[in-house]
């Protein structure tokens, strides 16, 4: 595992195309499928054609192209048929690391991924042999498995109330958000009560963004979700239709495992607050 990992850098993986060109890649839940650079492009083949996606960041007109094989550690990956190619610079616009594609849900959803934050090991589980006993708190996820609905977003989610609080709901499990996670506006401004400190021209940036004038996180001193207490968490205004998410820095502070074919998600807290990323 990469050190920035859940520490506010992505959780990166690097794949290796047939050539032996390395592909660095984001792990996302959040992503329904495998996204690639459109810098490689040309070792694709012929483009099967073009669609549309949608991302926080606005649409982008995209190339599609048959999936080639992804080795991780020499072992090829179970994929979709098909890959999308865009501009990937639009989507993760000031990512520190040079990211060349986003593994997505149509190659995750096979498999059972352990995150070990503090060990820093991503580790392929059995997933009908696991010692759950030994996980921490079963979660049912959510999420539309390949040929039960084909056109759905294969995106997990959990029903429970969110960062914040509130009634139980729809939670987006999102490893693609490197923050703690989003919640609504509404929850934020009630969380942010007390919050504001620093000198005046920090103060008036938290108040923005409390405010959702400008598009920022918002820190806070913490939160208790599920009955345990986290300290310094960073949430963002999430959309209408979907405002709860779980991001990548709320994660770290676990041993989590997904177990995607039997469609749990398991958590053991390991820290109350952010890890901490230390150069060396």
């Amino acid at each position: 595992m990469n050190r920035a990992a859940g520490r506010g850098g992505w959780l990166v993986v690097s794949l290796r195309l047939d050539d032996g060109e390395e592909v660095p890649m984001i792990v996302d839940t959040g992503a329904p499928g495998i996204l690639l650079d459109k810098s490689l492009a040309p070792k694709l083949g012929a483009r099967l054609g073009r669609t549309t996606i949608l991302s926080f960041v606005g649409k982008q007109s995209v190339g599609v192209y048959a999936a080639p094989r992804l080795p991780l550690g020499g072992v090829p990956l179970m994929t979709g048929s098909n890959v999308i190619v865009c501009d990937l610079e639009e989507l993760v616009p000031r990512s520190a690391f040079p990211v060349r594609g986003i593994l997505g849900m149509d190659c995750l959803c096979h498999y059972c991924l352990q995150l070990d934050f503090e060990a820093g090991k991503i580790r392929f589980l059995n997933f009908g042999h696991l010692a759950s006993a030994e996980l921490g708190k079963a979660f049912p996820l959510q999420l539309a498995a390949n040929g039960e609905d084909p056109d759905a977003e294969i995106k997990p989610k959990i029903q429970h109330a969110g960062l914040l609080g509130g009634k139980c709901t729809s939670v987006v499990v999102d490893t693609g958000n490197n923050e703690d996670g989003m919640a609504e506006r509404r929850a934020i401004q009630e969380n942010a009560a007390g919050s504001y400190s620093g000198n005046e021209w920090k103060r008036l940036k938290h108040f923005l963004a409390v405010e959702g004038m400008v598009r920022r996180d918002v820190g806070l001193p913490g939160c208790v979700w599920d009955g345990n207490t986290y300290t310094d968490i960073a949430v963002g205004g999430g959309p209408g239709d979907a405002p709860n998410w779980i991001g990548l820095r709320f994660l770290a502070r676990h041993l989590v495992t997904f177990d995607f074919p039997n469609r749990t998600m398991y958590l053991k807290q390991t820290s109350i607050g952010p890890l901490a990323y230390e150069k060396r």
